[in-house]
């Protein structure tokens, strides 16, 4: 199983496993299995904070092949990216705090979840990115709701060049709230720190503050839906796939 789920004290523990090294975990299988995970979590009333935490690194995004499929089949596409997008609508919707850890990288979609947790913590040698538009795709979440969270300008750096970025300079946009290279003992002291306010206060909070997002988001995944069966999306996959440049570069 690439997800489990332990229950502790103060919180719960979402971890995702990589299995023989693949980094790209957003295929169908993963997709509704966190979906249903997501949907578990928050009819847990008793837990205040969620964890999420990638056991070897925190996600390079989309399969590439299941990409490549919904460039060609119509229903595939469909289904492939509601199921994404049902995943950061069960983000929108928890009931939780929500607490990243990344180790190693956060790309693609995997690094658009952390604009949907409300606090991210990292390791100092993580890296951060968005490399889609570089494989004709662009980011459905950091494209529509970006702005508000990690600003404007920093959006362009990220979605429109697919910049690689480091834990101290996502820090300083705001992607990152804390960089440790003790992640527990970091997400430990930051749940100390939260647990002094008022838990419904907290969400209340949340909830107002995301109330917008949801219907920027389906926009986004509709385009994503005709964009993905387009043929730069074709020639870009197929590219990256087969480790040549598209007619672009």
């Amino acid at each position: 199983m690439p997800i489990e789920v332990y229950e502790h004290d103060k919180y719960i523990l979402l971890k995702f496993f990589q299995p023989e090294n693949k980094y790209n975990l957003f295929n169908v299988k993963f997709m509704t299995e966190v979906i249903d995970t997501l949907s578990s979590i928050n009819e847990n009333k008793n837990k205040r904070f969620l964890i999420i935490r990638g056991e070897d690194n925190f996600g390079a995004g989309a399969d590439i092949r299941e990409l490549i499929r919904a460039t060609n089949d119509s229903e595939f596409a469909i289904t492939f990216f509601t199921y994404m997008r049902e995943i950061f609508h069960k983000m929108l919707d928890l009931n939780k705090i929500v607490i990243s850890q990344v180790k190693k990288i956060a790309y693609g979609a995997s690094m658009e979840l952390l604009l949907l947790s409300d606090y991210v913590v990292s390791e100092a040698n993580a890296k951060f990115a968005t490399p889609g538009v570089k494989i004709g795709l662009f980011p459905p979440v950091l494209s529509s709701i970006g702005a508000f969270i990690i600003g404007y300008n920093n959006v362009k750096r990220l979605a429109i060049s697919g910049e690689v970025i480091n834990a101290d300079e996502a820090k300083s946009m705001g992607l990152v709230h804390i960089v440790s290279d003790n992640l527990d003992k970091a997400t430990e002291g930051l749940m100390k720190e939260i647990s002094s306010s008022a838990p419904f206060a907290t969400l209340y909070v949340k909830r107002n503050m995301l109330r917008p997002f949801r219907q920027y988001i389906d926009k986004a995944f509709d385009d994503l839906v005709v964009q993905v069966q387009s043929e730069e999306a074709r020639e870009g996959l197929l590219s990256f796939l087969n480790k040549s440049n598209p007619s672009w570069i």
